[in-house]
């Protein structure tokens, strides 16, 4: 049994996907596992975004516990801001700063929380894509064949990305409105 890290990607343009994940040293292989295709949404394409063995450490969903007790901190901590005059800009700057630093931990793994950030950026700014999505999967079968169930949910915006990425949930398709 190995852990590993699916891409969900609103477009067509696969070589594009490849080449930005190519670019951060990950790859992209497009895969038709039936139990995602069922309830992908038109247009998105599932990628395999390994680039060794297995993608077994990584930091992906590696908070196990608190994401809905976070998620409600940080809307609370939000609207606080807000009462006090702040714009979205500093707000989303102000909470991504202080969780950057609360993250920063000297774990080595097959990815960072930096890496996992740079691509999402990278598909907002280069691809111009409005969202993507990303699984984190323990399988005991083929990627490709083994069947499952799995549930998508999707991270509220002002909740910094590094936060977001350790709160993926295995099993689940956890969107990232990036645009």
């Amino acid at each position: 049994m190995c852990e590993f890290i699916t891409l969900i990607a609103p477009t067509s343009d696969h070589s594009e996907v490849t080449a930005l994940m190519s670019q951060h040293g990950r790859r992209a292989e497009r895969v038709t596992n039936p139990s995602v295709e069922a309830v992908l949404k038109d247009g998105e394409s599932q990628y395999v975004t390994t680039n060794g063995h297995c993608d077994c450490g990584t930091v992906l969903g590696s908070v196990r516990e608190g994401r809905d007790t976070a998620e409600a901190d940080f809307a609370k901590e939000v609207s606080r801001l807000k009462r006090k005059g702040w714009s979205d800009t500093k707000i989303s700057r102000a909470l991504g700063d202080r969780e950057r630093a609360n993250e920063r931990s000297g774990d080595k793994g097959p990815d960072s929380f930096e890496l996992w950030n740079a691509i999402l950026t990278d598909f907002r700014d280069a691809l111009n894509l409005p969202y993507v999505g990303l699984m984190v999967r323990m399988y005991s079968g083929n990627v490709e064949s083994e069947v499952f169930e799995f549930t998508r949910h999707r991270v509220a915006k002002n909740i910094p990305m590094e936060k977001a990425l350790g709160f993926i949930r295995p099993d689940e398709v956890t969107i990232f409105q990036i645009r």
